[in-house]
C-alpha cells in the first residue's frame, strides 16, 4: 500500500488553524470542553489528554525525534475515512499539509489514534480499545503499519499525526489553504 503523501488537519469554525487544547490556559480549555459535546467533558480529559501526551513525546524522542513543542498538533495521515471515525462530519474546515513539508524530527504516528490502539487478538483479528501504552511510528514505519493493519482497505480509522514543530504549519496558517469539509 502506498503512503499518502500529505496530512489533513480539521480544525471548527472559529478555532484557529493550529490551535492546540492542551496549550490553552486550562482554564479556557475546560471552557470549551463543557460546551463541545464532541469533546469528552467529564473533567478528567484535559489532564489525561497532556499526561498521554508528554508519554508520546518521550516515545519519540527514544526513536530520535526531536519534538520542539511540549504538546502536539494533530493531524491525520490522508483523508479522513468514512463511518464512525469521519472527521469530515465533525469539522467544518481542513487544511492539506504535503508529507514532504516535515523532516522526520517533526512528526510521529500513532494508529488508530493516540488516545486507542487497534491490537489483533489470538486469531489475528483487529478490535479497538482505550491506549495505556501508545505505540509511537515514524514516517519510515509508515508503508509497515498500512500493511500490518490494513488501514485504508477495510478498516474505518485512520493514522493520527502528531506535529512536534509550528515551522512547517505555518505557512499553511493563511485562510488561502483552507478548505471545506465535505459532510457525507
Amino acid at each position: 500500500m502506498t503512503v499518502p503523501g500529505y496530512l489533513t488537519y480539521y480544525f471548527r469554525d472559529g478555532q484557529k488553524p493550529f490551535e492546540v487544547l492542551t496549550d490553552l490556559d486550562p482554564a479556557h480549555a475546560e471552557t470549551i470542553l463543557s460546551n463541545d459535546t464532541l469533546w469528552r467533558a467529564d473533567g478528567t480529559y484535559l489532564a489525561h489528554r497532556k499526561d498521554h501526551e508528554c508519554r508520546i513525546r518521550g516515545l519519540f524522542i527514544r526513536k530520535g525525534g526531536h519534538p520542539v513543542r511540549q504538546h502536539p498538533v494533530y493531524a491525520i495521515l490522508g483523508e479522513s475515512p468514512t463511518g464512525p471515525h469521519d472527521l469530515e462530519n465533525e469539522y467544518a474546515r481542513k487544511i492539506r499539509i504535503p508529507l514532504a513539508a516535515f523532516h522526520r524530527d517533526d512528526v510521529c504516528f500513532t494508529y488508530p489514534d493516540s488516545l486507542y490502539e487497534v491490537p489483533l487478538d489470538d486469531l489475528g483479528r483487529l478490535y479497538l480499545e482505550r491506549s495505556v501504552r501508545p505505540t509511537v511510528h515514524t514516517m519510515e514505519e509508515l508503508a509497515g503499519v498500512i500493511d500490518t493493519y490494513r488501514v485504508y482497505e477495510i478498516h474505518n480509522h485512520y493514522i493520527e499525526a502528531q506535529i512536534w514543530n509550528d515551522r512547517p504549519l505555518r505557512p499553511f496558517a493563511d485562510g488561502r489553504y483552507w478548505m471545506s469539509c465535505t459532510k457525507r
